[in-house]
């Protein structure tokens, strides 16, 4: 029997493999357009000149390295990138199978990141999230050691990621947060070893935009622009999306409504901010009141699993995928846990996802696979989103109660 299931393990993994490989053709997102034009004009004309804003510089190293797999091989932007992406989604299952041995989660936990039509669907439309994800999982196994020494290796991964997307900010901010937390509490400063290499990161790209521009503050600029109105959702399936349904005009689309709006001269991205701090800082206190009793530390973790999971939710202008880090690593912890809701709550959330993200965009154009044809609307979407924040709420409660087993399930390892 224990060499059937290899066997069937191994089909499936080279099933999920074959379709990424055929989707490689498919025209994803708009997006990879603007992702080649900013990696073109970086590759022929230098960063400083290519360098719009939005994603960071070592994203737009990245988006460089795309472009030149697309013109090299004259294979069509969409492929180039995909092509990229493909390393990197590998190289994530890789360091997914080490994050599972380290973990003791059963192998075919694997086949859910691998062949879960949510992931599949994300690979085929092109996102580049594949890509900051992985140097987020060498960061966090790196973390599990505990020591000063693991936790400045660690940084290197977290701090290339941190020059990538906007996502990763919350991850950063929160590691920070917690780390002050250990230092005023314990006087452990372990943890700000992690910040040395973010550091010097971003100083060397400071330096560089100070040199080709004489601007020394493009990069801090772009990590701390908030001032222009965003969307109060962008097709994510959160709280806000029954809102902005209840105030669009007929015929716009659901990311015309801005977050601008206020209650009691308070903005709702304020209100939201607040929220969210106070979501991690309470994270944060179970986190230390319980003593890990394992070699490993898993609480960068599950810090990262939480803050993450909880952004996109919370936070106005959530894009549709903004939540595929959380659902790696939410992957990850339904492989750990017991609770059987919780589980439940998981795949709820990836399946309201897929459904979200295949409504709105299919699998890709020009489909060689055939999928199921299916009318979506903004109707049906705010009754997911409705259901995808109950299965939220239950996981937010799951994650903050004292009294449920996700830090006893991490400490019998």
């Amino acid at each position: 029997m224990k060499k059937v299931l290899i066997s069937i393990f191994w089909i499936l993994i080279i099933a999920g493999l074959i379709i990424r490989l055929l989707s490689l053709s498919y025209n994803g997102i708009f997006d990879i357009d603007a992702y080649y034009e900013w990696g073109y004009n970086s590759l022929k004309s230098g960063l400083n000149e290519g360098y719009q804003g939005i994603y960071f510089p070592f994203q737009y190293q990245l988006f460089e390295a795309g472009a030149w797999i697309a013109d090299t091989f004259n294979i069509g932007h969409h492929a180039g990138f995909k092509i990229l992406n493909l390393i990197f989604d590998i190289a994530n299952l890789v360091i997914l199978f080490l994050l599972f041995r380290k973990l003791k989660i059963s192998k075919y936990y694997l086949l859910l990141y691998w062949i879960h039509p949510w992931f599949l669907i994300m690979f085929s439309q092109g996102y580049c999230d594949f890509q900051f994800t992985f140097f987020i999982l060498c960061a966090f196994y790196l973390a599990l050691n505990g020591s000063a020494r693991s936790y400045l290796l660690s940084g290197l991964f977290l701090g290339l990621a941190m020059h990538m997307k906007p996502q990763v900010q919350i991850i950063v901010l929160s590691i920070f947060i917690y780390s002050m937390y250990l230092l005023y509490k314990n006087r452990d400063t372990r943890l700000l070893h992690m910040f040395v290499f973010p550091v010097i990161i971003f100083a060397n790209y400071s330096l560089y935009f100070l040199i080709q521009s004489g601007n020394p503050f493009t990069l801090l600029r772009d990590f701390v622009d908030l001032d222009e109105a965003m969307p109060l959702t962008a097709n994510f399936l959160n709280g806000w999306f029954p809102i902005a349904y209840n105030l669009i005009k007929p015929g716009d689309p659901i990311y015309s409504v801005c977050d601008n709006i206020t209650i009691a001269h308070i903005s709702l991205r304020t209100f939201a901010l607040v929220i969210l701090l106070m979501l991690i800082f309470l994270f944060i206190r179970r986190l230390v009141s319980r003593t890990i009793g394992t070699k490993n530390n898993y609480s960068i973790l599950l810090l990262g699993s939480f803050s993450t999971f909880i952004f996109p939710f919370i936070m106005t202008a959530a894009h549709e995928n903004h939540l595929f880090l959380a659902t790696v690593l939410l992957v990850l912890i339904s492989g750990k846990i017991n609770n059987v809701l919780a589980k439940i709550c998981i795949h709820i959330i990836l399946l309201l996802q897929c459904i979200n993200l295949y409504g709105f965009y299919g699998f890709g154009e020009s489909k060689t696979l055939k999928f199921i044809s299916i009318s979506y609307s903004y109707e049906i979407a705010v009754v997911l989103s409705l259901i995808a924040f109950i299965a939220f709420l239950f996981l937010t409660v799951y994650f903050l109660n004292r009294k449920s087993d996700i830090l006893i399930s991490f400490d019998q390892n």
